[in-house]
């Protein structure tokens, strides 16, 4: 049984038409809900930015680990997906995705036959992974060899985590893949996330200094494969902008090359990190000349927790049924969006603050004079996708009206 839905399906109610509403206290409570209108016009927004650069996407689908929501991005006209491990990408594989990237190292030669043998069961899928060193490619060689064909492989340029630090290093790991017959050399991918520093300027450097020993990379690459298809891969949810700015130049030099942008939680937004990157985007003027309109005007946030008050032990506390078991706390505490009794907002005075969580509880500091009581249901924004969601079996759709009309179960393992 679906958390959320409980006694809904236990009755044989068909949830996706029964006019539930969280705020009346229709569902049992926590609840995760994406508004569906809000993700689509996200996914619009990013796949317009793409293809007005000529970009391919390949979202990262271990934000959601849903099918049917990755579905929707591929439909939108998404290249692909990106995957970190072998259980994501055997549940997208086994939900009919063909295209996927391992955007991480995968680990040793036992790990990477274990993949290979998962492969060997999508003989027409196209995989591609990242290598970072020597025994990487011989793990990727070892997963080509049990899937019974060739792979294609992206050297993987890093900072901060992952990813060749030198040029030596690139040059054995390009060496290694060439002697390789199983193995395919298809271009360079980085993570410019991992280089963000505390000032922008600094960001910026950082960001430039990652991208043009990526584009050195490529030029080994484009040296040993003249005449070959290649890929310039990076981009995550807050810094996109910056990696278009120094890659798309190289591949547009190049003629035969492609950036792949792996984005996955500007399709859902939030009120925090990514509200704040995406101001910080607007400031650098990286999303409007594009489109023609800014970033924080074209996401919008489409997650939501909910959750009832179960105490007012203190005039100025709410206790909520909510805690670290059901919202992501690594980036931003959640915060109150609105307070509903009987399914009606009640007023806003302001001033609701959650300022700490522990298992089950949300503690809310609010003003003496706030009208909460327990027993109505708070709304909560929420801050970092990717570790809200995999707390969650399943994600409840919204549509236009506010009302459940869909149901996305989640595959974390």
């Amino acid at each position: 049984m679906l958390r959320g839905l409980v006694g809904v399906i236990e009755d044989g109610v068909d949830a996706t038409t029964a006019g539930l509403r969280p705020e009346r206290g229709d569902l049992s409570l926590p609840v995760l809900t994406l508004d569906l209108a809000a993700f689509e016009r996200n996914a619009d927004a990013m796949q317009g930015y793409a293809s007005a650069l000529n970009l391919l996407l390949a979202p990262h689908a271990k934000t959601p680990m849903s099918p049917e929501l990755s579905r929707r991005l591929v439909e939108k006209g998404a290249y692909g997906l990106s995957v970190a491990n072998l259980q994501q990408a055997a549940v997208m594989l086994q939900n009919g995705f063909e295209r996927l990237f391992v955007a991480n190292q995968i680990g040793g030669a036992v790990s990477g036959a274990r993949f290979g043998k998962v492969l060997a069961a999508y003989p027409s899928a196209e995989v591609t992974f990242f290598a970072d060193s020597v025994p990487s490619v011989r793990s990727i060689a070892a997963a080509a060899d049990a899937a019974g064909r060739a792979l294609p492989v992206l050297v993987e340029i890093g900072r901060g985590r992952a990813g060749a630090r030198d040029e030596e290093t690139i040059a054995t790991i390009i060496a290694e893949i060439l002697a390789s017959t199983s193995l395919i050399l298809s271009g360079v991918a980085c993570y410019e996330g991992a280089v963000a520093k505390a000032s922008a300027v600094e960001t910026d450097e950082a960001i430039a200094e990652l991208c043009t020993f990526s584009a050195q990379a490529f030029a080994q690459i484009r040296q040993a494969r003249p005449d070959a298809n290649l890929m310039l891969s990076a981009g995550g949810s807050s810094y996109f902008d910056l990696v278009v700015k120094h890659l798309l130049p190289v591949a547009e030099a190049d003629g035969n090359a492609r950036v792949v942008l792996r984005s996955g939680a500007i399709f859902f937004h939030d009120h925090g990190v990514y509200e704040r990157s995406l101001a910080q985007l607007d400031e650098r003027n990286g999303f409007a000349p594009v489109t023609g309109r800014t970033a924080s005007g074209a996401f919008t946030p489409a997650l939501r927790v909910w959750a009832e008050v179960l105490s007012r032990p203190e005039p100025g506390l709410l206790i909520c049924g909510m805690g670290m078991r059901d919202v992501s706390s690594d980036q931003d505490l959640p915060r109150p969006l609105a307070f509903y009794r009987g399914g009606l907002s009640l007023a806003d005075i302001g001033g609701a603050a959650v300022f700490k969580l522990n298992d089950q509880h949300a503690f809310v500091r609010v003003p003496t004079t706030h009208p909460a009581q327990v027993g109505d249901v708070v709304e909560f924004g929420i801050s970092h996708p990717c570790t809200c969601i995999d707390r969650w079996r399943a994600i409840l759709g919204l549509g236009r009206d506010g009302t459940v009309s869909a149901n996305f179960p989640t595959y974390f393992g």
